[in-house]
């Protein structure tokens, strides 16, 4: 008997401190909140719980996330791929790939890019430096070796109408434009005379669309002694402002100071 009388103490013991359990519960656990939409490159999977009170609420959905964003070493083996099917690890502005090389070029020069990063990146001779924003020294280092390089391409094509996203060659694409964007005029006369022979052209048939190009091709092409508009005199006033606040791109600059003084 007094065995029996101890387990059916304990027995109510127990029930009682389920009961405390599930009231504590009840009280804390509210109805289910989502604070934050998932970003894009998140899918989210649901699982049900179910509540723990006495009344039988149905199941709450719990969301737990789970990354689907293409990680860096996804990005390298695309990029190596690139590399094996263009010849260069240079991908152009335009898509993912030619984004994420920006990104790792940015994070190089902020030193934010590990060691081990930066040594992949270089046995694929990716060039730390965009090919489209050369520096006047920059671009007569390699001076010699692009204008072969335009000899070669007038032979195969008939023009010098470099894309200045080349994929054969960004770096011959990055070269043309960086010198279409100084002008003649920022040119020795020898220079001037390597590019005429090589077949150069001064001016693209390709035009960019973007509203930044748009204006400037507008400000470059006015008829000498023509005023421009008041909208192309405010927007050539907001560059100058940005410019002199360094908002401007290297690439970007340079297409103003052949029409403006900055």
């Amino acid at each position: 008997m007094g065995a029996l009388s101890r387990g059916a103490t304990a027995s109510r013991a127990s029930t009682a401190s389920r009961a405390a359990l599930c009231a504590l519960l009840a009280g804390r656990c509210a109805a289910f909140t989502y604070s934050a939409r998932p970003p894009r490159s998140v899918t989210c999977r649901f699982v049900l719980e179910r509540a723990p009170d006495a009344a039988g609420a149905p199941p709450r959905r719990k969301v737990v996330r789970k990354s689907t964003q293409t990680t860096w070493d996804e990005r390298y083996r695309e990029l190596s791929t690139y590399r094996s099917t263009w010849g260069t690890a240079d991908a152009p502005l335009g898509d993912s790939l030619g984004r994420w090389c920006r990104t790792q070029r940015q994070q190089h020069a902020e030193g934010k890019l590990s060691d081990e990063r930066v040594a992949k990146l270089d046995a694929l001779e990716f060039s730390w430096k965009n090919p489209t924003e050369l520096s006047t020294d920059e671009l007569e280092a390699i001076w010699d070796t692009n204008v072969e390089g335009l000899r070669a391409y007038v032979l195969e094509h008939g023009n010098g109408q470099v894309p200045k996203k080349y994929k054969l060659n960004p770096r011959l694409g990055g070269w043309v434009a960086a010198v279409r964007r100084r002008g003649p005029d920022a040119l020795p006369l020898e220079r001037r005379s390597d590019l005429e022979n090589a077949g150069f052209e001064w001016i693209s048939t390709r035009k960019c669309g973007s509203a930044f190009m748009k204006n400037f091709r507008a400000l470059r092409d006015l008829p000498k002694g023509e005023a421009p508009s008041s909208e192309l005199k405010a927007w050539a006033a907001a560059q100058k402002k940005l410019a002199a606040k360094g908002g401007l791109s290297a690439e970007r600059r340079d297409y103003l100071a052949s029409v403006m003084d900055l």
